[in-house]
């Protein structure tokens, strides 16, 4: 059994803290609002267990591990939990392809990081409470902390992998990203109800700089890609965390999907303009 450490009770950490508490773990969240119970929907099976839960720092006790998952624009509002729960390992649970460069500031140099990219597509209800898909999943790198993480959730509900290329993984997931929440936060709509070739298109470029700027950081990102994503993104049914957080007013976290495109892309030397003009359309109507 190990003892485990949510920050960031909102969709991702409920859905995995949920799934972590039906195993042999104990589990804790860590965040700004008291709910008693954790309930959280797998596809159609809902599963509600009691919860701990602490919002205050200084309340915290050590733990073997430390999931983040908050928000990207939020590592370092959330960051001060870091060192009262004493973690030997964080786990970085966030979108875009900066988890070692953006928690190493707040973690001690004997923490072990392990980044992990998320496939789960999951809103948060109400305090405590969220839906995901049938098929929450995890990737992690392929060494000893990757696999240590990935034994955490051996028989849970989410399914944890590994994979010997790591970059690739966080960059193919921006690819579905970088789109798909610019596009409905911009336009406060979901793509079901704006699938037109000029949208397909946009998509596409947007994808397609993804693609140029990942190759140039090392990833291995076929040419096809943003055309298939493109099309993907527009047959999506879901909804988003930027559309979101876009109708409640809220930060947007286009700097992690967009903005790092156009900064990593300048260092390659790579134009990025549709990027580019998406984070200066976002940063104005992102709420500060």
């Amino acid at each position: 059994m190990a003892r485990i450490a949510i920050v960031g009770p909102g969709a991702i950490g409920l859905t995995v803290g949920a799934a972590l508490m039906e195993g042999p773990h104990s589990v804790v969240f860590c965040g700004r609002h008291i709910f008693d119970d954790v309930a959280v929907t797998y596809g159609a099976d809902t599963l509600r267990l009691q919860a701990t839960v602490i919002t205050d720092e200084s309340k915290a006790q050590p733990v073997d591990w430390v999931l983040f998952c908050v928000k990207a624009h939020m590592t370092e509002s959330a960051s001060g939990w870091i060192r009262p729960l004493a973690a030997a390992n964080v786990a970085v649970l966030r979108n875009g392809v900066e988890h070692m460069e953006a928690m190493r500031p707040y973690v001690p140099t004997e923490t072990r990081i392990v980044p992990v990219v998320v496939w789960i597509p999951a809103n948060r209800t109400g305090p405590g409470e969220a839906a995901a898909g049938a098929k929450p999943r995890l990737v992690a790198a392929d060494d000893a902390g990757g696999c240590d993480f990935k034994n955490l959730f051996a028989g849970t509900r989410v399914t944890a992998e590994t994979t010997n290329d790591f970059v690739t993984e966080a960059w193919d997931k921006l690819c579905v990203n970088a789109p798909g929440g610019a596009i409905t936060a911009l336009t406060e709509r979901l793509f079901p109800d704006m699938r037109t070739p000029l949208i397909e298109e946009l998509a596409r470029q947007i994808v397609a700089e993804c693609v140029a700027v990942g190759r140039a950081e090392g990833a291995k990102l076929d040419e096809s890609l943003p055309l298939r994503y493109a099309q993907r993104i527009l047959n999506s049914t879901g909804s988003n965390s930027m559309y979101g957080d876009r109708l409640a007013g809220l930060p947007l976290e286009f700097e992690a999907r967009n903005a790092v495109i156009v900064r990593l892309g300048a260092k390659h030397g790579i134009r990025t303009p549709v990027n580019a003009a998406l984070v200066a359309l976002l940063s104005v109507v992102s709420a500060k």
